[in-house]
């Protein structure tokens, strides 16, 4: 082979060798890349940042995300040394032409790292510098968060006036472009200039203010923050328990997010106020804890804060040596980080320590050093003070601060010049009396909290029992109102049934028809206002019943009433007798409805418990009003029983339920009703011959008038104009709903669902929208937020079988306008359509009143397939559907006044609703085959 091809086959051949290692080296570091992004174990994240980083293949945009990935996570595991390298290597690796918030950010952080190692100095040169870039930035923002951490390192550093001045120059930014958060957090930074000021009351004002924002906002880290500096102006004005109440608040959500800085400082409070109150294992406890948490994260100043307060716990215990020894470091590190007012303490310690060993010349040399530095101080204090609120507060207000402040300087003067004498042997006595007392008096502590607690415990144990005894009465009571509720209904409902088994068996003439099925309508129409009130629970439960008066003529409703009770006393053979001594029309302004739902129960009473003879009822006119007496031939109520006749669930024996019925309910009503009204119910009864019960109600006669509560369905009515869309899923109470609102002038838009309305809404724009609550493909609720989403305006009201009061109140609460029941009230459909649409001048009698015959007919028709779907449903065991089927059948029923149908329908549609007992299928065949059994009647 000649050596020329030689030569070039090796040449080919070095170079696939360098081509294939370049290319399995890229894919080895892209492989070490994606594993350092997955890596969430520290030492193997930093293992694999040194070996990417010393790889010279990275971009300048690899490393530096390698720095800040770094930093970040460092400083977030509390490791700030590595944070601090981080940052430093991320300011070098980025320019600020190039990369202005990555460079900004990197030197930002700088500063805030060496905050947090409590180098102070350091951290304020780094944060002026952030400073300035944000300026270039043109950020307000930004140049107001490092104005305000500038603030808290001299505030650290007990430079006040400084501290105020960038506080200020923060605050003016935050109140112009800042959030709510902003200014709460720098009002925050404010108030702890006060404390250090002495000014407590203005700084927890400022704190309390806060608070309630921090609250709002949902910040849990500014709450705690918040409540740890409560805790120290607590403190500082000497009050002890709220102090410790608001540390410990403070440490158990620090504890929760394990910030070691936070827990540190925390934990230095709680040692210094339980020294205070002379817990000291627990102080000891806590600034042992303080001190391992400054050591975790390296922090300078936290250290000291722990080393000072631990020297003083050892004193007070009698360690004088470690005492001295931490004292001795605590100074130290004063020193080198220029903390003066740990310097000034130490002072005071050093010469608690050296009286206690003995050098009382030593102890006297400290203890005026330390009050020449106290004095000097507290003057310096006073003057920044001084020159602080006088740019800050109104000049009569500044004057008296400055006069105050005088004036306390004068006062600490005479008492530090008064005192200083006898400090040493104060302090000398204060120690062997405090080494002495310490073991009697934590004893006695123990013994008295021990005897405090347990009387907690038994007193909390008595208001549980009681709180569980009343709510298992509260649950007793209403269980037996619901199980013999049945007691305010029968009657009425025994007329409307007796009414129409009659007319079933054609016992009416034809020319007395409508006369009859008025009687029908009258009581149906007092039943219905009667489950109103009792399912109303929340003015029950409330205590809320309010009265509603009218004119009424009192003699009509006493017709009314003895026409109701005389079919209940006609079946049992009794005589029953009205004896009016009023006249033929007596008109009085009363509560209509509660007037004859008293006199209801009383005769229902009389006739139940007469077995043989008559009943009479009196109306009598009185000085002050009118008295109705109800007489029977009963059987009578003995004499003890008679004192707790009027009380709730009581009746004349335990036997009476058993053999008459009823739920003891009545009277205890018919008693709060009439006292509601002014007036009282007495009884008179002999056992065995009857009783008589006597009504007095306060009223005067009026003259004859016409009463809003009796006007005539048929009416002379006002047309309305306008458009109106209703949207209701079943077709024949849509064609009700849109025959009756044709008869008032009305264009109607009719839809069988929510998407349908919504669609309908958006195009035509109609004056007025029905929505129907529960309706297939989209319900009432989910198209009224639609519609509110796409900005319609116009009144929506809710048209439901849902009379609930608080399903009322919640529909209200989402919006709707008003809202519509089913059956259909006419007159509340007419008035509240008239508020919202143009009224027109009535041009002839119109009748409100519909001819429904023939959506009657197609209802029971449809009959058949409702069946075939509620059979399907169940089998298939689709609830949901099954529901809806129910909830179709209810309210078309009641719209009907369907009643046989009605109730299975409402009992299926309950159980439905409730998932728990669906879940369960508990009765729920049952109530299917009941509705069922109820539809096919029809067919028959």
């Amino acid at each position: 082979m000649p050596s020329q091809l030689k030569r070039s086959l090796l040449i080919g051949l070095m170079v696939y060798i360098s081509v294939f290692a370049v290319s399995s080296f890229a894919k080895q570091q892209s492989s070490m890349l994606e594993q350092f992004d997955l890596a969430e174990n520290w030492p193997q994240k930093q293992l694999l940042a040194s070996e990417l980083l010393s790889s010279v293949q990275l971009s300048d945009k690899q490393k530096n995300a390698i720095y800040s990935e770094m930093a970040k996570n460092a400083f977030e595991i509390s490791d700030y040394t590595q944070a601090l390298h981080y940052y430093k290597l991320l300011e070098q690796g980025s320019d600020f032409n190039d990369l202005p918030e990555l460079h900004f950010r990197a030197v930002k952080m700088q500063g805030v790292v060496l905050y947090y190692q409590g180098l102070m100095q350091q951290a304020v040169i780094d944060y002026s510098r952030a400073l300035s870039l944000a300026v270039r930035l043109n950020s307000p923002l930004k140049q107001a968060n490092l104005l305000s951490n500038i603030g808290l390192s001299y505030f650290d550093m007990y430079n006040m006036e400084l501290a105020l001045d960038y506080y200020q120059q923060a605050k003016v930014i935050y109140e112009q472009d800042g959030s709510a958060q902003d200014q709460a957090d720098i009002l925050h930074n404010i108030a702890g200039v006060y404390i250090r000021l002495s000014r407590y009351d203005s700084a927890l004002e400022i704190y309390r203010k806060v608070l309630s924002v921090f609250q709002a906002l949902g910040d849990e880290d500014g709450v705690a923050q918040v409540h740890g500096n409560m805790g120290v102006a607590y403190d500082e004005s000497g009050q002890n328990q709220l102090a410790l109440h608001y540390y410990q608040l403070a440490l158990r959500y620090y504890q929760s997010t394990n910030n070691a800085f936070q827990l540190s400082t925390r934990h230095n409070n709680l040692a210094n106020i339980n020294l205070k109150i002379n817990e000291l294992d627990a102080a000891y406890y806590h600034s042992n804890a303080a001190q391992g948490y400054a050591r975790q994260i390296d922090n300078k100043q936290l250290l000291l804060a722990a080393l000072h307060v631990l020297a003083k716990i050892q004193l007070v215990k009698g360690d004088i040596d470690a005492a001295k020894k931490n004292l001795e470091q605590s100074i130290a590190l004063a020193k080198q980080y220029k903390d003066e007012m740990r310097l000034r303490d130490g002072l005071g310690i050093e010469a608690l320590l050296s009286a206690s060993l003995g050098d009382f010349g030593r102890a006297m040399h400290l203890h005026d050093k330390f009050v020449e530095y106290q004095r000097s101080m507290t003057s310096e204090e006073i003057i920044k003070a001084l020159n602080v609120f006088q740019s800050q507060f109104e000049s009569n207000k500044l004057n008296q601060e400055i006069q105050d402040l005088k004036q306390t300087s004068r006062l600490q003067e005479l008492e530090i010049a008064k005192r200083s004498q006898l400090t040493i042997l104060l302090a000398i006595v204060f120690v062997l009396v405090l080494i002495c007392s310490v073991a009697l008096y934590r004893r006695t502590i123990e013994r008295k909290a021990k005897v405090q607690l347990e009387e907690k415990v038994e007193k909390r144990t008595q208001e549980l029992r009681s709180v569980a005894q009343k709510l298992q009465s509260a649950n007793e009571v209403k269980s037996q109102f619901l199980a013999n509720i049945s007691h305010e209904i029968r009657t009425p409902l025994t007329a409307i049934l007796g009414q129409t088994d009659d007319l079933l068996n054609g016992l009416y003439d034809t020319e007395q028809l409508g006369t009859e099925l008025l009687v029908i309508k009258k009581h149906s129409d007092h039943l219905k206002e009667l489950i109103n009130d009792v399912l109303d629970l929340s003015k029950i439960e409330a205590n809320r019943l309010e009265l509603s008066v009218c004119d009424f003529d009192l003699v009509q409703l006493v017709m009314d009433v003895y026409s109701m009770s005389s079919l209940q006393a006609r079946s049992k053979g009794l005589t029953l007798t009205l004896d009016n001594q009023i006249g033929e029309q007596y008109w009085v302004k009363l509560d209509l409805m509660r007037v004859k739902q008293i006199l209801i129960n009383l005769l229902s009473n009389a006739v139940k418990f007469t077995q043989q003879g008559s009943v009479t009822l009196r109306i009598n006119e009185t000085a002050l009003g009118v008295q109705f007496a109800v007489i029977d031939t009963g059987i009578g109520i003995q004499a003890e029983q008679l004192k707790i006749v009027f009380e709730c669930f009581q009746q004349g024996d335990n036997t009476i339920s058993r053999r008459f019925g009823g739920s003891g309910l009545g009277l205890s009503l018919s008693q709060q009703l009439a006292m509601m009204m002014g007036g009282y119910i007495n009884a008179q009864s002999e056992y065995g011959k009857g009783s008589e019960f006597m009504l007095y109600l306060p009223c005067k006669q009026y003259l004859p008038g016409i009463p809003v509560s009796s006007l005539p369905v048929t009416t002379t009515a006002k047309t309305l104009a306008g458009k109106v869309l209703l949207a209701e899923d079943h077709p024949d109470n849509r064609r009700l709903i849109t025959r009756f609102l044709n008869t008032l002038g009305l264009d109607v838009i009719a839809v069988s669902n929510g998407e349908e309305a919504v669609e309908q809404c958006l195009s035509e724009f109609p004056d007025v929208v029905l929505l129907d609550i529960q309706m297939p493909i989209m319900d009432g609720l989910t198209a009224f937020d639609l519609l509110e989403k796409c900005g319609f305006n116009k009144p929506v009201f809710a048209l439901t079988a849902n009379a609930m009061s608080h399903e009322i109140a919640d529909y209200l609460a989402l919006g709707f306008s008003g809202y519509l029941s089913k059956p259909l009230d006419k007159e509340d459909f007419y008035t509240k359509l008239s508020e919202h649409l143009s009224v027109l001048p009535a041009s002839k009698e119109m009748a409100i009143d519909i001819d429904v015959s023939d959506l009657i007919r197609s209802f029971v028709a449809s009959f058949d397939d409702e069946v075939n779907a509620l059979k399907d449903h169940y089998q298939q065991g689709d609830l949901s559907a099954l529901q809806q089927d129910s909830h179709r059948i209810l309210g078309a029923a009641q719209m009907f006044a369907l009643d046989s149908v009605i109730q299975p329908a409402l009992l299926l549609d309950k159980a439905l609703l409730n998932s728990t007992e669906a879940e369960n299928n508990t009765g729920l065949t049952e109530l299917v085959e009941s509705l069922i059994h109820e539809l096919e009647q029809f067919k028959v």
